[in-house]
């Protein structure tokens, strides 16, 4: 998403020149869960460990978390002392991680930064990639980058190019996919390392839960895998077809997503064993990040850190989310069944006292266009007849009809948008016009769904995206401002997509407009407006409040020259308050030079 900001960092790079030339002294999955159709026994466990694992004390667990056994939940990971929310809890380095293949050609492979990303680093020249001479797939930002990397990749090219080679046998070239790499990579490592296997041992496999499918799938993983690595790799750590589909399940159930630093896209995946322990809750005390790009000269690359969402207080468990929180409760259920192979009975499944309202199954007041109130009313049951529905906020009442058939035509629609937001962006645009306007409009005189609401909630999420690839910043500032309602009533306080939208709303809000030496009355009158450019400050400061919250204060040992509290999110949010602030002071200037032309 940085590139898609490239034509506003462009205009803030141009806008004191311009300015001076009219006055006189004046931008964060894990591999996907397979699918079961057959009834396994499940845990009643909210974690994918079980006390049989073997022991290890991780170099990176501070002292301020220990790690206990809880009885038929596992592991888990414990706060010592009273912790404050937004402290970084632990940071370390994931054993492995590795790009998507849609990232591979666009992204180092070792520090994962893009070509605009190293822009914010090397101003001098646009910067480029550097490809590996031997494979033609991975890329490298720098020498640097390359030669840390070549220890794992020296075998991994070998593969790659072999790989190739026989795809291109059988008549079109394919890389190897993510798992596969990822998978591959660990096994090379722990060849130079015993202790890296050790790590793997300790994950949960669920391999006597796996459904006959599940069991065919990670077969044709693993006979993949032998081919991709070699017997000669693969033996020494998997002597047999069993200790190989451990592995692979391993793999799926205890993979993170690799998310960029600057808008927490899925750029690919990571295994880390000592995030692995946290246990699972749909409301999380914790969230998983990735501050800061790894920087390749410096050997503590611990890239990957914990965050706390709220205060801790000693003794406490930290819990993380394994699955999308703006999830229905029933998808949120199936997906951790399937994947995890536990039934969920935590806080935000079973419910609290006084919740009655999910904000994923609702619609909006009917009186919100009119009035701003932001009530929320259940949506009724598919079986409910026709009646009218009134906000339990402000009372205002509307007829409603059966919405169920519209979510179910919208759930479809989300589907094929996701599905051609890469290869057709123009025809997953048309998608999602079709599938918002079908759960607000078209439902009159019914109330809308809510912002907040499956599936217009993720609808919103994909169309911002596209707007913001396609440059089209005007469009995308109303949808910003809705998924950032919806945003509000899904994530709690400090959670990194209410961050990252408050950060995309705030940046969109206070885009000068492009400097134009033809035309420089519009960007005038921009930075003269000096009251509501002052506002615009406050708006970015509280982005950079919940950033810095969201992303940590850096205190675990982070790779030392990427510490900053809130990561490289808040590094872009403190450029754009500057550029405010010096945009305020030409203001000030220019008003005061005009007033003294009168």
């Amino acid at each position: 998403m940085l590139s898609d900001w490239a034509e506003l960092k462009s205009k803030r790079r141009a806008k004191e020149t311009s300015a001076q030339r009219t006055a006189a002294d004046p931008s964060t999955e894990t591999a996907s869960p397979t699918t079961v159709d057959d009834v396994v026994p499940l845990a009643e466990s909210p974690s994918p460990d079980t006390p049989s694992l073997p022991l290890w004390e991780p170099a990176d667990l501070p002292g301020t978390i220990s790690i206990e056994q809880l009885a038929g939940r596992g592991r888990g990971l414990f706060a010592r002392t009273p912790i404050k929310g937004g402290t970084t809890l632990l940071a370390t380095k994931p054993l492995v991680s590795v790009l998507d293949s849609r990232n591979l050609p666009h992204r180092c492979s070792h520090c994962f930064r893009s070509v605009d990303e190293l822009e914010v680093k090397v101003v001098q020249a646009k910067p480029k990639l550097l490809q590996c001479s031997l494979c033609h797939t991975l890329q490298y930002c720098s020498p640097s980058c390359q030669k840390v990397d070549w220890a794992v990749h020296k075998k991994e090219c070998v593969a790659i190019r072999s790989a190739i080679k026989q795809s291109k046998a059988h008549g079109a070239v394919r890389l190897p996919d993510a798992p596969l790499r990822a998978l591959g990579r660990l096994l090379w490592t722990a060849q130079a390392n015993a202790e890296v296997w050790r790590q793997v041992e300790t994950l949960e496999s669920h391999r006597a839960q796996l459904t006959a499918e599940e069991q065919e799938k990670f077969f044709q993983l693993s006979v993949s895998l032998s081919a991709y690595v070699g017997q000669e790799t693969l033996v020494p750590s998997c002597p047999n077809a069993a200790s190989v589909i451990d592995l692979c399940s391993r793999f799926v159930s205890n993979s993170f997503a690799l998310t960029c630093p600057t808008d927490l896209s899925n750029i690919g995946v990571s295994i880390s064993p000592l995030t692995a322990m946290i246990n699972h809750s749909c409301a999380p005390n914790a969230v998983v990040v990735y501050p800061s790009f790894p920087d390749s000269t410096s050997s503590d690359r611990r890239y990957m850190a914990v965050v706390a969402l709220r205060d801790l207080v000693a003794g406490e468990e930290i819990l993380t989310s394994y699955v999308d929180l703006s999830s229905t409760k029933a998808a949120r259920q199936k997906e951790l069944e399937e994947r995890y192979k536990f039934r969920c009975a935590c806080e935000g499944c079973v419910g609290r006292p006084g919740d009655e309202i999910d904000p994923r199954e609702a619609l909006a007041c009917p009186a919100t266009g009119r009035t701003g109130c932001r009530g929320l009313i259940q949506i009724p049951g598919p079986e409910a007849v026709p009646h009218d529905v009134r906000c339990p906020e402000c009372g205002s009442a509307a007829p409603y009809r059966d919405v169920h058939p519209a979510i179910d035509a919208a759930k479809k629609a989300y589907v094929d948008a996701d599905k051609t937001q890469y290869s057709d962006p123009r025809l997953s645009l048309l998608h999602l016009g079709n599938l918002i306007s079908g759960l607000t409009t078209s439902l009159a005189p019914s109330p809308p769904i809510a912002p907040s609401a499956s599936p217009l909630y993720p609808a919103l999420q994909l169309l911002l995206t596209l707007q913001l690839h396609a440059h089209q910043f005007d469009e995308a500032l109303p949808t910003a401002t809705l998924a950032l309602e919806g945003a509000r009533r899904l994530f709690p306080a400090g959670h990194p997509v209410l961050a990252l939208l408050m950060t995309t709303h705030a940046r969109l809000v206070t885009t000068p407009p492009a400097s134009d030496p033809a035309r420089p009355e519009p960007e005038m009158q921009y930075w003269m407006a000096t009251d509501r450019r002052v506002q615009d400050i406050k708006i970015l400061v509280a982005a950079l409040r919940e950033v810095e919250k969201a992303f940590g204060d850096g205190s675990k040992g982070e790779a030392r020259k990427a510490v900053f509290k809130g990561g490289e999110m808040a590094a872009l949010l403190r450029v754009l308050i500057r550029d405010q602030e010096e945009g305020i002071e030409m203001g000030r200037r220019m008003k005061a030079s005009m007033a003294a032309q009168q």
